[in-house]
């Protein structure tokens, strides 16, 4: 749990104070968590395994929003209001997980003030993050959507390699399985990734985001 944001500059006495606020949750590979629609009731934590959140569009196509592993955290909207979710949840591998309902969140608060800034800081990055990925979608070509993929998985936590199967990464992307293929390759041959069966490694992060952002 330490090495989650949500308990940035917090003692080691507070996170464990924290979490004893916390309810320990188990989903297989392969469970819904939670769906698009339903209404919110806790932030997770991912403390061992995988998560995939997606939407769902009008005609049943989904839109993977992202992979969470430990540490990360999601669902945090439901905190601050009793909205409906607006995307969907599922363990993408065995996943253990640290629920935190709304009642014990504003309890925590009262004696842990610092966690409610931590996140709001959560939402401030991921509110950035969608600013850059709706220009990305809207201007730069599949070769930056996918640069910018990449990293955004290394931001939630991956190391520079990682497990990737060339059709979650065209969902994040927005771009077919084809063109992230080609565009692996093309990254590949430019020294910035090394590819393996189900694999990818980036070896020149500076690289990689100037792509992303159309530098080069």
């Amino acid at each position: 749990m330490r090495g989650s944001p949500l308990f940035q500059d917090l003692a080691p006495e507070e996170v464990a104070l924290a979490h004893s606020y916390f309810q320990p949750l188990f989903f297989p590979k392969g469970k819904t968590i939670f769906q698009q629609g339903d209404l919110g009731q806790a932030l997770y934590l991912v403390e061992a395994g995988r998560v995939r959140l997606y939407r769902t569009h009008l005609g049943g196509q989904e839109k993977t929003l992202g992979f969470l592993g430990p540490g990360e955290v999601f669902g945090e909207m439901s905190l601050l209001d009793p909205e409906e979710r607006s995307a969907s949840a599922e363990a993408e591998e065995d996943a253990h997980l640290l629920a935190l309902y709304r009642e014990s969140y504003l309890a925590l608060i009262r004696r842990l003030p610092l966690l409610a800034h931590n996140l709001a800081r959560i939402l401030a990055r991921r509110l950035r993050e969608l600013n850059v990925e709706m220009d990305l979608l809207a201007f730069e070509e599949a070769q930056s959507r996918v640069a910018y993929a990449l990293l955004k998985l290394h931001r939630q936590g991956h190391g520079p390699r990682f497990r990737l199967r060339h059709q979650d990464l065209a969902a994040l992307a927005g771009a077919s399985r084809e063109t992230v293929t080609r565009v692996l390759h093309d990254l590949k041959d430019k020294g910035i990734l090394a590819l393996a069966p189900g694999e990818v490694e980036v070896r020149d992060f500076r690289l990689l985001e100037e792509v992303a952002f159309g530098l080069i």
